[in-house]
């Protein structure tokens, strides 16, 4: 074989080049892809620059729509709806709480149409101390631990309803500032909008620990390994009011309420049962008003002759925003009489 014709043979056609080229953009996208969709980080990642894009909004209602949920909406007055949310959308790592987006947007809609006003943690504690008057049909919507997803995607469709959520945070994740929870700058920049109300989740007890016995318990209910009940009440107090202090710095507002971290508040999960007395003393002089969601069976609606550091709370699902108004019905059939707060 002459040399120029091996020369020929090992060359590659620009077509064949192109061809090659074209083919390898794909698969060097499929980690991205794979990360994007499968890992927790990168769907925050992925939600964060869709919101940048298009950001979600609240589903536009046929008059037929608008009519069906005002015909099916419950009424009260004096009293508020609490609600909570953890996360939103898929990558939220906790499938228990898992909203989509589109059913929150679709929650928001219905509560809209049905009367539904909103309101805050602040404002019930204010209307708990006689300062101000309830809306009627008053709904709160809370989000705990200071989470990006719920963040990002709640607060365009938040926007677009004109209403407003609370958040507790955790504060010490805030400081950290990590992918999972929103840090300090950013839920500044959220607080100054209006639509969110900063209140605390604690500093860093927001976690179980190791417990006598082998056992783990939340670290806000229990006591630790040897820890006296006097070592238990300095420890919640400090953390405490490190969680108010980093609210009042970063956000410039006392706060006033606080969310048990996983609903715990010493009736269970606790090996020492004087725990739950200690706690709510610890509480009382720091907040107006905390919520639990322990036990989801007949949750009523929230009032002012209820015990204010146990305001029930409804964990929501992935609800239609029918399904969401048959939940707030039975909430209203759940109530006692009396017990009301100022209503306007």
């Amino acid at each position: 074989m002459s040399r120029s014709s091996r020369r020929g043979r090992g060359k590659r056609s620009p077509l064949r080049q192109v061809l090659v080229g074209v083919l390898a953009i794909p698969l060097s996208m499929l980690p991205m892809v794979a990360y994007g969709q499968f890992t927790p980080e990168g769907q925050l990642l992925a939600a964060q620059a869709r919101v940048q894009i298009a950001p979600p909004s609240l589903p536009r209602l046929t008059d037929a729509q608008t009519a069906r949920y005002e015909e099916s909406a419950p009424s009260w007055s004096g009293k508020a709806a609490v609600l909570v949310y953890h996360g939103l959308g898929a990558g939220n790592g906790e499938q228990r709480f898992n909203v989509s987006v589109e059913a929150f947007a679709e929650q928001l809609a219905a509560m809209r149409a049905a009367g539904m006003n909103p309101i805050t943690a602040a404002e019930l504690a204010a209307a708990r101390r006689g300062e101000r008057e309830l809306p009627p049909n008053a709904v709160m919507i809370t989000f705990d631990d200071g989470r990006t997803d719920a963040f990002v995607w709640a607060d365009p469709v938040l926007a677009d309803a004109g209403w407003r959520a609370t958040m507790f945070v955790i504060t010490d994740e805030a400081s950290r500032r990590g992918l999972y929870y929103e840090g300090w700058d950013t839920i500044a920049d959220l607080a100054a909008t209006g639509r969110w109300d900063i209140q605390s989740h604690t500093a860093g007890l927001h976690h179980e620990q190791p417990v006598a016995g082998g056992d783990r318990l939340p670290a806000l209910t229990s006591l630790r390994p040897n820890e006296t009940l006097a070592e238990y009440r300095e420890r919640v107090s400090v953390d405490l009011d490190d969680s108010r202090r980093a609210i009042e710095r970063h956000i410039g507002v006392e706060p006033v309420a606080f969310a048990y971290p996983f609903g715990a508040y010493g009736g269970d999960r606790t090996n020492d049962p004087r725990v739950q007395d200690v706690l709510a003393e610890v509480l009382a002089t720091r907040f107006d008003v905390a919520f639990q969601q322990d036990v989801q069976d007949e949750v009523p609606l929230a009032g002012c002759g209820d015990s204010p550091l146990l305001t029930r709370r409804v964990e929501v699902g992935d609800w239609s925003g029918a399904q969401l108004l048959e939940r707030l019905t039975q909430m209203v059939a759940d109530t006692a009489p009396g017990g009301d707060c100022p209503a306007g």
